[in-house]
């Protein structure tokens, strides 16, 4: 393999390594808001069993009630948005897994000179941009949906009743 040809073959597997880059700076922030869901899930279930094992469930006053409520919406909510970060986690370690093969196929191909090898190697590459795509599109949801979920509780602890004053 002539030099030419061999700094060809490398200028060609630099655009998987720049996508699997791409792809860990990606994860640094998914596995960074991962990590707050899943700290803030088992705050809220912990919050919850506290106001269970305090008193009673009937004996719960106003805000205590409320607030098991809120707790009772938005754990599962939380569930689902975990959930979600998750799979956009695992597709987009699946983009990266393809972009290595892409670079192997694409190696491959150069000291085959195969034409069939080098559009195998275009089809991985694609596919492994399709996978990164839908990761993103989860990432867009469960964003969306975290905005809900503070939307919902912000609005029901503001329509709680004041409590009045103590008298003296």
């Amino acid at each position: 393999m002539s030099p030419e040809a061999v700094s060809r073959t490398i200028s060609l597997i630099i655009a998987p390594a720049v996508m699997i880059s791409a792809c860990a700076i990606l994860l640094g922030g998914l596995l960074s808001r991962y990590s707050s869901i899943n700290d803030r899930l088992r705050s809220m279930v912990r919050e919850r069993l506290d106001l269970l094992s305090a008193v009673d469930e009937a004996d719960l006053g106003p805000v205590a009630r409320t607030r098991l409520d809120l707790l009772n919406y938005q754990v599962p909510d939380l569930m689902r948005r975990h959930r979600q970060e998750h799979n956009a986690i695992v597709t987009t370690y699946l983009s990266i897994l393809v972009f290595i093969l892409s670079m192997l196929i694409l190696g491959i191909a150069a000291t085959t000179s195969l034409d069939l090898v080098a559009s195998a190697a275009l089809f991985v590459f694609l596919f492994g941009t399709i996978l990164l795509s839908f990761a993103v599109v989860l990432i867009i949801g469960e964003v969306r949906n975290s905005l809900v979920a503070v939307s919902y509780e912000v609005t029901q602890v503001f329509h709680l009743k004041d409590k009045p004053p103590p008298k003296s």
